[in-house]
C-alpha cells in the first residue's frame, strides 16, 4: 500500500513542479523584459538617470534570480544573458544609443528564448 501512495505522490509532485517552475520562469522573465522596455523608453526620451535606475533594478532582479534559474536552465543560456546584461550599464551612458537599443533587444530575445525553450510543449519534447 505504501508503494501505491508513493507512486501517486510522485505522479502529483512531478507535474506540480513542472507547472510551478514554468510559472516562475514566466513571471521572472516577463518582469525583466518589462524593466528593459522601461529603460529603453527612458533612454529614448534622454532620461539617462531613469534608464540607469531601471537597469539597476534589472540587475538586482537578474542577480537575485539567476542562481534559481540555473537549476532548470542550461548554463550556456544564462551566460549569454549575463554577457548582455553586463554591457547595458556602460552602453546607457555612452553616446552610441543604437548599441544600447541593440543590446537591450538581444537581452530581451535571450530572455524570451529561455522562457520558450523551457516551456512544456511538443516542440521542446521532440
Amino acid at each position: 500500500m505504501r508503494k501505491l501512495y508513493a507512486a501517486i505522490a510522485t505522479l502529483i509532485i512531478i507535474p506540480a513542479v513542472i507547472t510551478l517552475s514554468s510559472i516562475y520562469l514566466n513571471r521572472v522573465t516577463n518582469s525583466m523584459i518589462s524593466i528593459l522596455d522601461k529603460a529603453e523608453q527612458s533612454e529614448r526620451s534622454s532620461d539617462v538617470d531613469s534608464a540607469k535606475s531601471e537597469l539597476q533594478d534589472f540587475m538586482n532582479i537578474w542577480n537575485s534570480h539567476r542562481h534559481m534559474l540555473a537549476t532548470f536552465i542550461r548554463h550556456s543560456e544564462i551566460d549569454i544573458a549575463n554577457q548582455s546584461a553586463a554591457k547595458l550599464p556602460e552602453l546607457a551612458v555612452s553616446d552610441d544609443r543604437s548599441q544600447f537599443y541593440a543590446e537591450c533587444e538581444v537581452l530581451k530575445m535571450q530572455l524570451n528564448h529561455i522562457e520558450d525553450s523551457e516551456k512544456f510543449s511538443i516542440d521542446n519534447i521532440l
